[in-house]
């Protein structure tokens, strides 16, 4: 018998728990390693991590036995602590862009800029603070397709090597304004031609596809201009994400008790519709296809305008023009 198997054999008999008839907390957490390829460097590492993951099933089932509009499931964080999880975002915020002047009035009721090919596929920023690229690329990408009817996949990683003059810090956080001044001074190359690497380097020539004009900061705290923003482009948000409810989101619309108005998360809003009688924010995340609903969040959305919105949605909205 190796020491991982007599390991595996003491846990199961000490902190067994039946999720259901036939599975326990360490058949979950076994399986957990499986999908998400998960190595540890040591007995300590995987006893220290199976007590976190044994933590945030129970989280995750005690949320999901109360009457939310909202559960939450197993990701690739489910064995990060909180305090882990959030290294994953923190960023400064600014706004330095254009100031807001659509009126609204000829929104659609509902609106997913996926069915129009204006959106890419879910990207994963890794172990990288670099959020706020992902969110500036996406605005950029769908602004370009919009306009010119063809989606490029731009790079992020030329956000994260070059930006560094206009106010952002690579993986230790930027700011989509930044980014897309950075955008209308240099150009977006593709993804193709400046991979992602989840680290900052050296900033390396390519060459551009993409061209921005200019840029626009919606008019803050009021969600009735950012369902006018969405329905002209994508639209780059901050949010507050440092809860363990955003941690272990798995579907529904996220309501206004989950998270707070404190931003340290870029994120993209490309649409707003309404499930069971509950209308949301259709929000693209940077954490790739196995969290949330295949990467993506909905966020609990109103018309008033006077609201910061859930999560501080409708605080510091912006978005590029091509």
């Amino acid at each position: 018998m190796t020491i991982f198997t007599f390991l595996a054999m003491l846990l199961t008999a000490s902190a067994s728990f039946n999720t259901t008839s036939h599975d326990s907390k360490w058949n979950h957490f076994q399986s957990f390693m499986d999908r998400f390829n998960k190595k540890y460097s040591s007995l300590d590492e995987l006893k220290d991590r199976f007590e976190i993951f044994k933590d945030n099933l129970e989280f995750i089932h005690t949320h999901n036995a109360l009457d939310k509009s909202y559960k939450l499931g197993i990701n690739k964080f489910s064995d990060l602590t909180l305090d882990e999880f959030n290294l994953y975002k923190s960023f400064p915020f600014q706004q330095k862009c254009d100031k807001f002047t659509a009126t609204s009035g000829n929104e659609p009721s509902s609106l997913d800029w996926r069915s129009k090919n204006a959106v890419t596929g879910v990207k994963d920023q890794g172990q990288c603070g670099s959020c706020w690229s992902f969110s500036a690329s996406g605005a950029m990408e769908g602004a370009w397709a919009i306009s010119h009817g063809s989606l490029v996949s731009l790079s992020e990683q030329q956000l994260v090597d070059c930006s560094k003059s206009y106010g952002n810090h690579g993986c230790n956080g930027g700011l989509m304004d930044g980014a897309f001044h950075y955008a209308m001074d240099n150009g977006m190359c593709t993804e193709d031609e400046y991979a992602y690497e989840a680290s900052q380097g050296t900033c390396r020539t390519c060459n551009p596809v993409v061209s921005i004009s200019s840029c626009v900061d919606v008019t803050p705290s009021n969600e009735l201009a950012l369902k006018t923003a969405v329905s002209i482009n994508p639209v780059s948000v901050a949010i507050e994400a440092d809860t363990r409810v955003f941690q272990m989101y798995k579907s529904g619309v996220l309501t206004s008790d989950a998270c707070g108005t404190k931003l340290d998360h870029g994120v993209l809003t490309v649409g707003y519709g309404t499930e069971d009688n509950i209308e949301y924010w259709l929000v693209k995340n940077s954490w790739g296809t196995s969290w949330g609903e295949d990467g993506y969040i909905k966020i609990g959305r109103s018309d008033s305008e006077k609201s910061d919105g859930v999560c501080g949605i409708a605080m510091q909205p912006s978005y590029p023009v091509v």
